[in-house]
């Protein structure tokens, strides 16, 4: 399943790490092991810092993992935006 096509949609943004949490969770039934553990790292880091992920950057991440994006391409849209 490409993940790509869902990030045309508007997220709202998530404002904890718990937030951050359940967004990943809604997914993890679609994501292996690694996958899931690898974007959990990542949350867990950022949320340190007091930077949350929210549901478009979960999509970006797994779009990532999945070699459908470049972390080039997914600055390159950031900037866009």
């Amino acid at each position: 399943m490409g993940y790509l096509h869902l990030l045309d949609q508007e997220y709202p943004v998530a404002h904890s790490k718990a937030e951050s949490i359940a967004i990943l969770e809604r997914y993890k039934p679609e994501l292996s092991i690694e996958e899931y553990n690898t974007i959990l790292d990542s949350l867990c880091n950022l949320a340190f810092e007091g930077f949350y992920l929210d549901e478009k950057d979960i999509l970006f991440s797994i779009a990532q993992l999945r070699d459908e994006i470049t972390l080039e391409e997914i600055v390159e849209q950031a900037k866009a935006s």
